[in-house]
């Protein structure tokens, strides 16, 4: 099981940053693992530059991404352990 620090539900799907060794945090939606990004910021930046890998977000043209962080959830403690 893997912790989930923050999600944004897109039309595209469910994006979710987890953390990983080394202070590094994983991109990924839904089911599938993206990116890797050296802080959660990092990646959230990337989903609302359309720069995260996956195809049906990066070339949608009509939904729009908060650029920061607080305009993501953040699971609560209890929710916040999902498998992949």
């Amino acid at each position: 099981m893997k912790t989930t620090l923050f999600t944004y539900e897109s039309p595209a799907g469910t994006f979710w940053i987890r953390p990983e060794p080394a202070g590094r945090v994983q991109l990924g939606i839904d089911r599938h693992k993206l990116k890797t990004y050296g802080s959660a910021k990092a990646a959230a930046r990337a989903v609302a530059e359309r720069a995260t890998g996956w195809q049906e977000w990066d070339t949608l043209k009509d939904a729009v991404a908060p650029a920061r962080l607080d305009g993501w959830k953040r699971p609560r403690q209890s929710a916040a352990r999902t498998s992949l």
